[in-house]
């Protein structure tokens, strides 16, 4: 009810709420405790888990009715030397048992404040949970470890271009962006940005001065190609942060292009049970200080890993072995598993006539210099359909280039056809799936 009021307000009450709400937030996410948190989280090794945490964490989760059974049934000593391994001999948690299982999952009775907490589901199965105020000060510590690292600092002001419902999608009428001033964010429209209003995005970055952009790669990587496509000067930014979708090689492309930086990842969960963040090396860094994140094989490539994690910087909401569903290619160096890239989730597979599983498709649209968005559509065993949001300079050549790739990858069982949109639909978190199979 409050939304709608705040959809149907001016656009000067909209700021004023938008800065209330992040005036809050400043204060629960930032207080003390996470500068006691940033501190410790940048003297600490994020390659060692902390095992006396992990400890106190799992003996805790025995208070949940969930893991207390499940502890008994497979025999855990939460006092094993070697508790990591121990551990192991736990089944991996899906969703699906989460979800089934909320409400003996929880724990409750502990010293600390625990609030409500969600995820976005992309894939139609958001979550919510709850995280205790410990939770969320670590996390956002280790996010900003990240990006202190490479030199963003609490009082940068962002550019912000993520998926939130900011104003009225039927609402023709500028600015296309709301700001939250305790927060030092511009939050960008994701709804209302084309040929036609662009110039205003543009000018709005260039007349605050802003140097650091961040949201979704599709989002990002469009405004970016909005810019080159009317002549605009390219953007002096200092950094491009990106999360929440696969960052492609595409994306990679035009930022670098348009506003002169790399794109720098990052991989976190709302729910906590692993994060992996981009060093300034450009080497992707797994951050087993805030939670215990494992590489599983899968049984269709032997160099891509299943993301399995446990969140215990999280008491009241305890996840262990924690089935992600998100992918990473990893190659072994020294002796070490290093993640290469990510790569997706296991939905953003197709499976072939002859039964062979494919992911790690985004190679298909690396020199695809004249797409803007582009999505595979399996509808069925027989058929796929690549959906393209092509650019004003899109030829005949592209899309024959486009199908030899296709082919080179599924061979010549599988009918591929092309389809040519507008926009593709996003998720109702505004997220792009750049793979959508109905095969089951």
């Amino acid at each position: 009810m409050f939304y709608n009021f705040y959809l149907n307000s001016p656009i000067y009450l909209q700021n004023i709420f938008v800065s209330i709400k992040g005036f809050f937030i400043q204060k629960t996410r930032f207080n003390k405790n996470f500068f006691k948190y940033l501190e410790e989280y940048e003297k600490s090794n994020p390659d060692i888990v902390n095992e006396k945490a992990l400890r106190h964490f799992l003996i805790n989760a025995q208070k949940s009715v969930f893991w207390q059974k499940r502890f008994e049934s497979y025999k855990i000593n939460l006092y094993a030397e070697n508790i990591i391994e121990e551990i192991k001999k736990l089944p991996i948690l899906t969703k699906d048992e989460v979800q089934e299982n909320l409400e003996s999952i929880k724990v409750n009775k502990i010293n600390d404040k625990i609030t409500k907490n969600q995820t976005g589901g992309t894939t139609g199965k958001g979550l919510v949970f709850q995280q205790t105020q410990t939770m969320e000060n670590k996390q956002w510590a280790v996010w900003w470890r990240y990006r202190r690292r490479h030199g963003i600092q609490l009082n940068t002001w962002m550019g912000w271009f993520g998926g939130k419902l900011i104003m009225d999608v039927m609402s023709q009428k500028p600015p296309f962006w709301r700001i939250n001033y305790p927060g030092k964010q511009i939050m960008f429209s994701q709804y209302h940005l084309n040929k036609n209003t662009v110039k205003l995005y543009y000018d709005e970055i260039v007349n605050k001065k802003i140097k650091w952009l961040h949201g979704y790669p599709t989002f990002l990587a469009y405004f970016a190609n909005l810019i080159k496509e009317k002549k605009l000067p390219n953007l002096a930014i200092d950094y491009v942060t990106i999360g929440s979708e696969n960052l492609l090689t595409h994306h990679i492309q035009i930022i670098r292009e348009v506003f002169g930086v790399e794109p720098i990842q990052h991989y976190g969960l709302a729910e906590g049970v692993a994060n992996i963040s981009q060093l300034p090396n450009d080497e992707l860094q797994i951050d087993q200080d805030f939670a215990l994140l494992e590489l599983v094989p899968t049984d269709f490539d032997k160099n891509i890993y299943r993301i399995v994690g446990t969140n215990y910087s999280n008491d009241s909401f305890p996840l262990i072995r924690y089935d992600t569903k998100d992918l990473a290619h990893v190659e072994i160096q020294n002796g070490r598993k290093r993640i290469i890239s990510l790569d997706g989730r296991i939905e953003d597979y197709i499976i072939l006539p002859n039964g062979n599983k494919l992911g790690r498709l985004a190679n298909i649209f690396k020199n695809a210099v004249n797409v803007n968005e582009a999505q595979i559509y399996q509808p069925d065993i027989n058929n796929i359909i690549i959906r393209i949001v092509k650019k004003v300079n899109y030829k005949d050549t592209d899309e024959a280039s486009l199908l030899k790739e296709c082919r080179d990858r599924f061979g010549k069982d599988i009918n591929i056809t092309f389809q040519y949109l507008s926009n593709i639909e996003k998720a109702n978190s505004g997220k792009l799936r750049y793979v959508i199979s109905d095969v089951k």
